[in-house]
């Protein structure tokens, strides 16, 4: 009998320190990971377009890092998520503006990603407008960090085409 709860225990003892099966999580998959890494930021896109076209400037920031730097040709860079919420807010008093993306890559690297792409962003004048109506096209490099509230923006950088006929 003795030999018997000795064998007993020793078969809990080594089912208690054997690993169950590993569990697929996006992390010990890497294609799985990348994948749900750009559904995020696809999503993230998507939500930040939308809240700004909104007026939800606010809102719109929590995408960007708290010290993002967004360059874009032709202006001074916008530094910090403050400074991005507040140009954003006084662009839309002058109209309004609309933003379409397309990822052309992605490069995933765990809690960084590089996304690179082609937008149009569209511009509806109002009365009070120094510049008039227009479609801009560019293409635009972004460096997202997975941060405790998610994918953010640390650094984002647009190249817009000049106007035809420049």
């Amino acid at each position: 009998m003795k030999k018997a709860i000795v064998w007993i225990g020793l078969c809990l003892l080594w089912a208690a320190c054997t690993p169950g099966p590993k569990s697929e999580t996006p992390e010990s998959d890497p294609q799985q990971a990348r994948d749900s890494a750009l559904a995020q930021i696809e999503a993230a896109n998507e939500a930040i377009t939308r809240l700004t076209r909104e007026g939800e400037f606010e809102a719109a920031g929590k995408f960007f890092a708290p010290d993002v730097v967004q360059m874009i040709s032709g202006q001074p860079p916008i530094q910090g998520r403050k400074a991005w919420v507040a140009a954003q807010a006084a662009a839309a008093e002058i109209g309004d503006w609309s933003l379409e993306l397309e990822v052309l890559d992605f490069r995933y690297f765990g809690d960084q990603a590089v996304e690179r792409g082609r937008g149009v962003q569209t511009f509806v004048a109002n009365e009070n407008s120094p510049i008039p109506s227009m479609e801009m096209t560019g293409d635009y490099l972004v460096l997202w960090e997975r941060t405790a509230d998610g994918w953010q923006i640390r650094y984002d950088y647009v190249v817009v085409e000049p106007p035809a006929g420049e």
